[in-house]
């Protein structure tokens, strides 16, 4: 924020540890989410895209049809169950195809190495693998709770979907 960097000179940096976790939060409800839409709806739903940021997210998946109230219902209950569920999070790097042959879904398209980084949710894996290299929190519950805030189209054939977690979330529930 002031002076001037050059090789050699000392510099301190300050991490906003509020934003992190929000961000952790938030990034690993993205996961959860993915898995409860593809449980729900089918395998047929894959990433298209996704924004992650300390007050929301932002997840668009394949899915050539609207949701319905029931099946937004169904899917956000789905996934404050896995947060409740506390389970953990295991973070390893291992040779891609190492990590696709243990069930490792790989995202829309993303280019990786030869060594990738998985996040395993649930004892071994058990709940889901992705690829990722990504913030994440330790174990589910700290991501507290989740809320939709909208569902709608983002392209043909692609939906989209804006949520809140943690304080966030329950701003959101209170203000309602």
């Amino acid at each position: 924020t002031n002076g001037t960097l050059s090789v050699g000179s000392d510099a301190t940096l300050t991490v906003n540890n509020t934003r992190r976790q929000a961000l952790r939060r938030n990034h690993t409800a993205t996961h959860i989410l993915h898995q409860e839409l593809r449980e729900a709806l089918g395998n047929h739903v894959t990433q298209q895209g996704s924004l992650v940021a300390p007050d929301r997210l932002r997840f668009d998946f394949s899915h050539g049809q609207s949701m319905t109230a029931d099946e937004l219902s169904t899917i956000e209950n789905a996934v404050n169950q896995a947060i409740l569920a506390n389970y953990s999070l295991i973070a390893e790097e291992m040779p891609k195809e190492d990590a696709i042959a243990r069930g490792a879904m790989a995202l829309f398209g993303e280019k990786y190495g030869d060594i990738v980084r998985t996040i395993q949710i649930g004892n071994n894996g058990g709940y889901s693998t992705e690829l990722c290299g990504g913030l994440h929190v330790k174990s589910t519950g700290e991501i507290g709770l989740f809320k939709f805030t909208s569902e709608g189209s983002a392209a043909s054939g692609v939906r989209r979907i804006e949520a809140v977690t943690g304080s966030a979330a329950l701003t959101y529930v209170n203000d309602r």
